[in-house]
């Protein structure tokens, strides 16, 4: 009799466990309810966040419930928050997050590239002079790579500057093959298609550039990520108009 109810607690708590992972991916589906253009309602936020750390309790949902926390921890600081101090605490609970994750399940590519992204966003937070001298910057390159994420490793070395012997590895050409091998990877992805309009316009390549930037305009916002394109449009109308008033 005993082991019967002990064994019916167990099922429960699977169930409860499940209900959640279920109840984030209603949040994190519906994350975009209640969003005003690009800024999403941190409430709801909130939701989806707590749902994914009590699945995290059970053990067999507890690896894509790390996924989806990640996202959310990363969503929540670039669509939510709007002060440094909130977003250095909470990317700094994400760094510690992802670095637990990593080392429970080192093949998870989604995790590693969350992890790198949020460990990169960390950065930018705490001072990215100082993070670069800590080796973030080599972190995150090195936990890109081994993710196979073109796009975050083409941004790597988009973004960051080559410094001699602090950060000599930097590369634009580099940038350039791994954004491009992003694209062709996933060519409905408008952020990558934003961050190779950007380098173009670097390189004075303009006419392609702008290229670029309307055929990402004419796909419109994805369903599944309506706040995420909403700023990545916005960004691109930005753009848009630097590429013209240089082409004149």
């Amino acid at each position: 009799m005993l082991r019967i109810v002990v064994c019916l607690f167990l099922l429960a708590g699977i169930a409860l466990a499940n209900k959640d992972l279920e109840t984030g991916n209603y949040w994190f589906d519906n994350r975009a309810q209640n969003s005003k253009n690009d800024h999403a309602d941190s409430s709801i936020v909130e939701k989806m966040i707590n749902a994914y750390k009590r699945a995290l309790k059970d053990s067999s949902v507890q690896e894509k419930a790390a996924e989806r926390l990640l996202y959310a921890y990363y969503f929540k600081g670039c669509y939510a928050v709007s002060d440094h101090k909130t977003r250095l605490k909470l990317f700094a609970e994400s760094k510690k997050f992802g670095e637990e994750m990593y080392a429970k399940y080192p093949k998870n590519k989604v995790i590693i590239s969350l992890y790198a992204q949020n460990l990169s966003l960390w950065a930018n937070e705490y001072g990215a002079f100082q993070a670069v001298k800590e080796g973030i910057a080599k972190k995150v390159r090195d936990l890109s790579t081994e993710a196979e994420n073109w796009q975050f490793l083409g941004r790597v070395h988009q973004l960051l500057p080559y410094i001699p012997i602090l950060l000599n590895w930097p590369d634009k050409d580099l940038a350039d093959k791994y954004l491009v091998m992003a694209h062709q990877k996933e060519p409905e992805d408008i952020n990558t298609m934003l961050f190779i309009a950007e380098l173009r316009t670097d390189q004075k390549r303009y006419q392609e550039a702008l290229q670029m930037v309307e055929e990402a305009l004419k796909r419109g916002v994805r369903p599944t990520f309506v706040v995420e394109d909403k700023r990545t449009r916005w960004k691109l109308k930005n753009l848009r108009q630097k590429i013209k008033e240089k082409m004149e």
